[in-house]
């Protein structure tokens, strides 16, 4: 092309540079519609995975099981803990919740068969999930406008727990639900209903009974207040339906036999680790049959979490992104100080991680490398067996010999299962060092009025 010809040449380049524009939003148009039809079948997968799982347990039986049966138990005018006087050792069907969910489905029972109350129990936990995930969403900050991988990996990474959770009818995203409101309502300064959030999901489960402290520690009374009404009132309500005597069952019957699920490999808890690691168990050969040291470690390193935990939240300052990190790094120690913290409970993780990926933007792209190795470690198996190679393998041997034959059952092997803890222990020290940069930045947290 002659320098010499500008028309042909300024022709030429205004018909490239449009060919260019042209191609740039068929391109952008063209990885957005792949990225959906991707997400279109991992939900068509996770769905798939989902309804199975409930099948089966509509056939066998599952976590929805003891609910149910529990239920019916009050619904007839009994203990939902019956099984405490045939002295057997607690079984997974067994109704061994504290007494609130019993009572709250107890109405039911004369309305709906098993089958049905198990679909639409579903169906609840789908839109607790969802709702969850919207309010995380908009409370911690996160956005698509920049740095979309980390705004997205978090929710992605957790969809086997998600499965977990769901087909086996846990109570994990209710749980998620309830901890996202508390989390939403306090940051809308909304004390009294985050106190009865506090309260539910407490009494459902009493793991969350630990970010009580968080309101202790960031001096929010009211909230603190409204929580101990709320509870009693709720504490009320059962013992008005069920007597004193299943609540006392319950702690010194039901609390201690569930001692023997200890160890589980689906258990990404401090005490699930070195219970594996050290203590003897009923699903791993630990390395050293040392039962001293393993609780000797297993109170050790709970306690240095709660501590370092409680520091950090104390010193932090009042702003809103101290709150979040504060509550995020909360969170995640309830998750890892929990005595049976089983893989379907990652989803709770949800909010820390969102939280920090959010912290992540802000600082964009300061933090980015330790979120990713976090949302790696999460994404690793806590049961090979459940990996689609491994499974007919799993599911043909016999169940003496599989026990022996899984190298990640024995000894060191069960680091091998341990990558989920890992990354909640990374996913704890990233929001600790966040949070303690914040104390040395600004002053304390005052008090609510």
């Amino acid at each position: 092309m002659s320098p010499s010809n500008p028309g042909v040449a300024g022709a030429l380049a205004t018909t490239m540079s449009g060919g260019a524009v042209a191609r740039g939003p068929a391109r952008s148009w063209g990885v957005r519609g792949c990225l959906i039809a991707l997400g279109l079948l991992v939900l068509l997968a996770v769905g798939a995975r989902v309804i199975a799982l409930v099948q089966l347990g509509v056939a066998e039986g599952d976590d929805f099981t003891a609910y149910w049966d529990g239920a019916r138990a009050v619904a007839a005018g009994h203990s939902p803990y019956e099984w405490l006087r045939e002295n057997r050792p607690l079984e997974i069907s067994d109704y061994h919740y504290a007494p609130l969910l019993a009572v709250l489905l107890a109405p039911l029972t004369p309305l709906l068969t098993y089958e049905a109350a198990r679909w639409l129990w579903l169906l609840f936990s789908v839109g607790c999930l969802a709702a969850a995930l919207v309010v995380i969403w908009r409370t911690s900050g996160l956005r698509l406008d920049r740095a979309r991988p980390a705004a997205a990996l978090p929710f992605v990474i957790l969809l086997p727990a998600m499965v977990s959770a769901l087909g086996t009818g846990k109570v994990s995203p209710q749980l998620l639900l309830l901890i996202a409101a508390a989390y939403a309502l306090l940051a809308d300064e909304r004390a009294v209903a985050a106190g009865g959030a506090f309260a539910l999901v407490a009494y459902l489960k009493s793991f969350p009974g630990l970010l009580v402290g968080y309101l202790l520690l960031r001096r929010r009374w009211r909230a603190l207040a409204a929580t101990v009404v709320s509870g009693l009132v709720l504490l009320g309500l059962t013992l008005l339906v069920l007597g004193w005597e299943p609540h006392w069952a319950y702690l010194t019957g039901v609390v201690p036999a569930q001692r023997r699920w200890f160890g589980m490999p689906l258990d990404i808890s401090l005490n699930g680790f070195w219970t594996r690691l050290l203590i003897p168990n009923l699903f791993t050969t630990p390395l050293l049959n040392a039962d001293l040291l393993g609780l000797a470690l297993i109170a050790l390193t709970s306690a240095a979490v709660l501590a370092a935990t409680a520091w950090a939240i104390w010193r932090a300052p009042a702003d809103a992104r101290s709150q979040g990190l504060c509550f995020a790094l909360a969170v995640a120690a309830m998750l890892l100080v929990t005595p049976i913290n089983g893989h379907y409970n990652l989803i709770i993780a949800a909010l820390p991680l969102a939280v920090l990926a959010a912290d992540v933007q802000r600082t964009w792209p300061r933090g980015l490398r330790g979120l990713l190795v976090v949302l790696l470690f999460l994404s690793l198996p806590v049961e090979p067996c459940d990996l689609a190679p491994l499974r007919d393998w799993c599911l043909a041997a016999p169940s003496g010999a599989l026990a022996d034959d899984l190298v990640w059952r024995q000894g060191w092997g069960t680091l091998l299962i341990s990558g989920p803890l890992f990354g909640l222990v990374l996913l704890w020290a990233l929001l600790f060092l966040r949070c303690r940069a914040l104390g040395s930045e600004g002053s304390p947290a005052r008090a609510d009025s």
